[in-house]
C-alpha cells in the first residue's frame, strides 16, 4: 500500500512567513512519516512522530495568536480542530510506536494526511481570505 504524500503548493501560502514555514516543515515531516511506514521502520517513524506533534504544538501556538490578533471570527473553532489534529497525531505514533501491521498504521495515517489538507486547504484558506479582505499583517 502506498501512501499519499503532500506538496506544499503556492496557493497554501497564507502570506503570514512563519506559518507558511510551518505548514511546509509539516508536510516534509507528513511524507517522511510516510516512508518509515513504509519501510516498517517503526523506530524512525516514531521519532518523527515526536518531532511532528512539538511541531505542531509550536505551530498551532503561533498561528492560533495571530489567528485571534487578526479577529478572526472563527479562530475558537479552528483552535478546536487543532486539538483533534493532535488527537490524531497521538493516535497514528501509538500505532508506529507498537509496531502494529503496515495496514493499521497507514489507514490511520490517511485520516492524519486527510485532517492537515482539512487544515491547510480549508480552515487555513478560510483565514486567509479573512485576512486579505480585513488587511491584517503580522
Amino acid at each position: 500500500m502506498e501512501l499519499k504524500r503532500l506538496t506544499f503548493l503556492p496557493s497554501f501560502a497564507l502570506g503570514i512567513a512563519e506559518i507558511d514555514d510551518d505548514h511546509r516543515r509539516l508536510i516534509e515531516l507528513s511524507n517522511a512519516i510516510a516512508d518509515a511506514i513504509e519501510r516498517g521502520d517503526f523506530v524512525c517513524c516514531d521519532s518523527l512522530f515526536a518531532e511532528f506533534m512539538e511541531q505542531c504544538r509550536a505551530h498551532f501556538g503561533r498561528e492560533e495568536r495571530h489567528l485571534y490578533a487578526s479577529g478572526y471570527p472563527e479562530a475558537a473553532v479552528h483552535a478546536v480542530e487543532h486539538q483533534e489534529l493532535m488527537r490524531r497525531a497521538t493516535e497514528t505514533r501509538e500505532y508506529c510506536r507498537n509496531q502494529v501491521l503496515h495496514a493499521e498504521a497507514g489507514g490511520c495515517y490517511a485520516k492524519l494526511i486527510e485532517f492537515l489538507i482539512a487544515d491547510i486547504l480549508k480552515a487555513d484558506i478560510r483565514f486567509k481570505s479573512f485576512i486579505e479582505a480585513s488587511g491584517y499583517r503580522a
